[in-house]
């Protein structure tokens, strides 16, 4: 019996008593038995079927009561199961958790060895930028070296290149100076002080035998030399210089082949002594 039905008997059971004092009562206060056992029949039928209600309405409750414990129980397996549910996911949540300790404790350690080969490699990178920086400023002082010889061998090749042109050129005149000296009888040993340079002037005075000319000794004319008299291109003869002065000369006609005058060109000739 739950606690429900204790109620409802020690209801029923003061309710009797208080019954059985209202029927002492009455038989106290009245003197009919007749009436009063009709009364007291009919308060007991009354009484009952207030207690056949009463029991209805009990046993009422008490099927709500069991349905309600049903739906108790029901609710109550559904809630250990759900428990036992959220036990499981607990313990399952518990190692999963476990295992991320422990995977997190491993990632510490693995962060903490790349952290040391980070700095490790940090001081490999700096030592190594050092040597880098060391490298450039010496890579620099080369390509500073580098572009210096660059230029040196740029102005070799010029030099070269201007000596090549000279040593063409010298070789040409050489060659022209083998030919002149062939043409003229002349060797490289044969003495050059009685030749004179190369100039050209005129006639600026005739006097019996003796000419003088426009050019002297600035224009390297000496003593001794000898010239050679022309008019458009025809021989007229030679003279040999006898007297020189800065801008002049005189000379002696040596060989004549036609009348010299004023006017008439004059050159060097190249002369064997």
């Amino acid at each position: 019996m739950n606690l429900v039905g204790k109620i409802f008997t020690v209801l029923i059971l003061v309710m009797s008593i208080l019954f059985m004092a209202f029927a002492i009562s009455v038989y106290a206060t009245h003197r009919n038995w007749k009436n009063l056992a009709n009364t007291t029949k009919a308060d007991v039928v009354s009484l009952n079927a207030e207690n056949d209600q009463l029991r209805s309405e009990i046993e009422k409750s008490q099927n709500q009561m069991s349905h309600e414990k049903a739906a108790r129980r029901f609710a109550l397996g559904r809630l250990e199961t759900r428990l036992q549910e959220k036990s499981d996911q607990a313990s399952e949540l518990n190692r999963k958790g476990n295992e991320l300790l422990a995977q997190q404790r491993n990632a510490i350690d693995a962060v903490n060895s790349a952290q040391r080969q980070l700095d490790q490699l940090n001081q490999q990178v700096a030592g190594l930028q050092q040597e880098i920086l060391t490298s450039q400023q010496e890579r620099d002082v080369s390509f500073e070296q580098v572009r210096e010889l660059t230029d040196q061998i740029h102005e070799a090749k010029g030099i070269r290149n201007v000596l090549d042109q000279r040593l063409q050129q010298l070789t040409q005149d050489y060659t022209k100076a083998t030919t002149v000296l062939k043409a003229n009888d002349l060797t490289i040993s044969s003495p050059v002080d009685n030749i004179p340079p190369a100039v050209e002037g005129e006639v600026v005075k005739v006097v019996g035998n003796s000419i003088e000319v426009s050019v002297g000794e600035h224009d390297g004319i000496k003593q001794g030399h000898t010239i050679v008299v022309s008019r458009r291109d025809k021989y007229l003869g030679r003279a040999e210089i006898t007297r020189v002065g800065p801008d002049r000369a005189v000379g002696r006609i040596r060989y004549r082949n036609a009348p010299i005058q004023e006017g008439d060109r004059v050159q060097t000739k190249v002369e064997v002594r």
